[in-house]
C-alpha cells in the first residue's frame, strides 16, 4: 500500500523549498525554480503601507543551505521510512488515499503541467470513512481489528499498551496483499446509551458549569465508555454536533474524575471560543497583547538583535528551538506550556484578567475570510491583509500542493495589529524568497495575511476534528494525523491552521510563525483537541507520549521519557515532561469551555 506522505508545516514543510508555481496565462507550463527559492509576487510599497507608514524590507535572501539541508534529509527520509513502512506492515488499517483529481506531473524538471490547484484533495481519508458510515453496524455492535504490532520495529511509546487501529471500530477492512488482518464483530465490550436516533446516542445528564449533555433521554454514561465515529450521523460529524457531543463527554470524564491537589474542575481557568468572548473582554485580550509587544527585552542585544520586546522573546525560543519541537514526543505539551506561558505573561506583566481564548477555525473553515475573528473591527484579532492582485498560484514541492492566492497578501489594514512594523524576526522558511541571513537578525515589517480557504476546507473541518479524536486511538498515530502524516493527510489540522493564515503570511513560517498573535489562539485549539482525546480514556492516553526529542529522530536521539526536563528558553523554566501532560495537574490549572 502506497503512503503518500510528507513533513507538513505541517508547519511550514514546503517551507523554505516550497517553490512557487508561475503560470503565462496563455499555457499551463510551469516555469522550474531549481536552485534559488523565487517569488513570483511583488508587493508594491502602496499595498504593504498603512496610511504613511514606510514599511522596511529587509534584503531577499534564500533560505539558509543549512535549513534547507536538515529539513530536506529529515523529509525524504520520513517519507521512505513511512511509505515502507505502510507496504510491510499489515497494520495500518487505512484505506487508500484518495484526492478527486490527480495531479500531473510537475515536479523538478520534468517540465510538466502543474496540478490543478482547486483539486479537491479529501484529507485524513474522510471520504472513505464516510462512505463507510453509511453502511455502519447498528450502535449496539463494534468491530475489532488485528491491528496491534508497531510501526517500523521497536515501539517509542510510554503509557498503557494498547492495540493501534488506524481507523475506527465500525468500517470494513479494506483486503490487504502483506499479512492479515481480522474483523470479527464482538458485542460492544461497554454499554452504550439506551437512547438513540438515528443511530447517535442521547444524553440528558447536566454537570455544574458546563451546561448539559446533549437532550434526549436521561441515562447515565458507563464510566468506561468512549465515544466512537458510527455513535453520530455523518451531518452531525460534518455540522460540528458529534464534536460538541464529544467534548461534554470529555468534560464529563475531566470532572467525575478524583482530583489531586488543590485544582479542581470548577475552580479551573476556563479558556473560551474568541467569539462566547464579551466585545469588552476581547479588547482586553488584544490590548495586553500590544501591552506584551511593549516591554522591554532582557535578552542580549549582540546576540538577539531582532529581540526588541517581551513578546519577541517568544518568538526567538519557537525560532531556537522548531527542530526540537516539532515531529517530536513533546510537541503537544511543549506547546502546551508555551502558550501558558504567554497566556500567564499577559496576566502577571500586562494586567489582563480573562484567559487565553482559543480560536475553532473548523466553524470558519469554508470561508475564514468572513469570520467574525477578522472582520477589522477593534474587537477582532485585526482584519485580513490588504488584497494583492495578480497573483500566481503556488507550488509547495515537498508536499506535492499547488495552492491558489487567499484574499489578502499585504498588511492588516484594520483593527487590533494594523498601522504599522508589528514583528521583527523571521521568515526564516518563506517560500517567497524573504527569508533572512541569520535567525535572530532585525527585520521589522507590518502584520501580513492571505486567508486562505484552500488548506481550512480540506484539512480544518469538522470532519477532520472528529476523526481524528475519535479514528486514532493510540498516541502515535494521533500525533502524526495531526501534525500530516497520514494517507492524503497532507498538512493535518496542525499545519492547515498555519498554512490558512496565507502564503506570504507570518503563520506559514516554519520558525517565526508566533510572530502572528493568531499562533496562540490556534494553538490553545490545537491543545483543546488533545485535551479532549485524551479526557475520552485517561488511564491510556494521559501520559501517553511517543518519539525522542529531534525532528523525526534525526539526528538520532534517546526516546523522551516523562521524566525528562524540557527547555523553553526565554518563554519559562524547564519543566519536568509529566508535568505538562494535565491541564488540570502539575504546574497546570485550566480546562476548555
Amino acid at each position: 500500500m502506497h503512503a503518500h506522505t510528507t513533513l507538513a508545516l505541517s508547519l511550514s514543510a514546503a517551507l523554505a523549498y516550497a517553490k512557487p508555481a508561475h503560470y503565462d496565462n496563455s499555457t499551463t507550463t510551469i516555469h522550474n525554480y531549481n536552485e534559488t527559492v523565487h517569488t513570483t509576487t511583488t508587493l508594491t510599497s502602496t499595498l504593504l503601507q498603512q496610511e504613511t507608514h514606510t514599511v522596511h524590507v529587509a534584503p531577499s535572501h534564500a533560505p539558509k543551505d543549512k535549513h534547507v539541508a536538515d529539513l530536506q534529509s529529515q523529509i525524504s527520509s520520513l517519507k521512505a521510512q513511512i511509505s515502507s513502512q505502510r507496504e510491510s506492515s499489515a497494520t495500518l488499517c487505512y484505506a487508500p488515499a484518495k484526492t478527486s483529481a490527480a495531479p500531473t506531473s510537475h515536479k523538478g524538471n520534468n517540465g510538466g503541467a502543474p496540478g490543478n490547484p482547486s483539486a479537491t484533495h479529501e484529507a485524513v481519508n474522510w471520504s472513505y470513512f464516510k462512505t463507510a458510515h453509511m453502511s455502519r453496524l447498528p450502535a449496539t455492535s463494534t468491530l475489532s481489528y488485528d491491528c496491534t504490532s508497531t510501526l517500523g520495529g521497536s515501539q517509542k511509546q510510554t503509557g498503557s499498551p494498547e492495540s493501534y487501529p488506524s481507523k475506527p471500530a465500525g468500517y470494513d477492512t479494506k483486503p490487504s496483499s502483506v499479512g492479515s488482518s481480522s474483523a470479527v464483530v464482538t458485542e460492544a465490550p461497554h454499554p452504550y446509551p439506551t437512547s438513540y436516533n438515528n443511530g447517535t446516542a442521547s444524553y440528558n445528564s447536566g454537570y455544574g458549569g458546563t451546561g448539559g449533555l446533549s437532550t434526549g433521554v436521561t441515562t447515565s454514561l458507563s464510566p468506561t465508555y468512549i465515544p466512537k465515529l458510527e455513535d453520530y450521523s455523518i451531518d452531525e460529524i460534518e455540522s460540528g454536533d458529534a464534536l460538541e457531543k464529544v467534548n461534554q463527554v470529555a468534560a464529563h470524564r475531566l470532572q467525575e474524575r478524583p482530583q489531586n491537589g488543590t485544582c479542581t474542575f470548577e475552580n479551573a481557568r476556563v479558556r473560551t471560543e474568541f467569539r462566547k468572548m464579551s466585545n469588552q473582554d476581547r479588547k482586553s485580550f488584544t490590548d495586553a497583547i500590544m501591552c506584551l509587544k511593549q516591554v522591554p527585552t532582557t535578552a542580549d542585544g549582540t546576540a538577539y538583535p531582532g529581540v526588541k520586546s517581551r513578546y519577541d522573546e517568544y518568538v526567538a525560543t519557537h525560532i531556537n528551538m522548531t527542530m526540537s519541537i516539532h515531529v517530536t514526543a513533546d510537541f503537544l505539551a511543549w506547546h502546551r506550556n508555551f502558550i501558558w506561558e504567554w497566556e500567564n505573561d499577559l496576566i502577571n506583566t500586562c494586567g489582563y484578567t480573562g484567559s487565553l481564548p482559543y480560536w475553532d477555525w473548523a466553524r470558519d473553515a469554508q470561508a475564514p475570510h468572513e469570520s467574525e475573528v477578522f472582520n477589522g473591527d477593534e474587537f477582532s484579532l485585526g482584519s485580513d491583509g490588504v488584497f494583492v492582485e495578480g497573483r500566481d498560484d503556488t507550488y509547495l514541492g515537498l508536499m506535492d500542493v499547488t495552492f491558489p492566492p487567499g484574499t489578502g497578501g499585504g498588511c492588516v489594514h484594520s483593527g487590533p495589529f494594523s498601522g504599522g512594523d508589528f514583528s521583527n524576526l523571521g521568515p526564516l522558511d518563506s517560500p517567497y524568497g524573504d527569508n533572512v541571513e541569520n535567525e535572530y537578525d532585525f527585520n521589522p515589517r507590518c502584520l501580513v495575511r492571505d486567508l486562505n480557504s484552500y488548506f481550512s476546507s480540506r484539512y480544518n473541518t469538522y470532519a477532520n476534528v472528529t476523526q481524528l479524536i475519535l479514528g486514532q486511538t493510540n498516541i502515535q498515530y494521533f500525533q502524526a494525523e495531526m501534525q500530516g502524516f497520514v494517507g492524503d493527510n497532507k498538512l493535518g489540522i496542525h499545519g492547515a491552521g498555519h498554512w490558512l493564515g496565507g502564503g506570504p503570511s507570518q503563520m506559514q513560517d516554519f520558525h517565526s510563525s508566533p510572530n502572528d498573535p493568531v499562533f496562540f489562539l490556534h494553538h490553545a485549539m490545537v491543545d483543546r483537541v488533545w485535551a479532549i482525546w485524551q479526557a475520552l480514556d485517561a488511564e491510556t492516553r494521559q501520559d501517553a507520549i511517543y518519539g525522542t526529542s529531534t525532528l523525526n529522530d534525526s539526528p538520532p536521539s534517546p526516546i523522551k521519557q516523562l521524566t525528562d526536563s524540557i527547555a523553553f528558553g526565554f518563554a519559562g523554566e524547564n519543566e519536568i515532561f509529566g508535568d505538562l501532560m494535565d491541564t488540570l495537574g502539575g504546574k497546570f490549572c485550566y480546562r476548555y469551555e
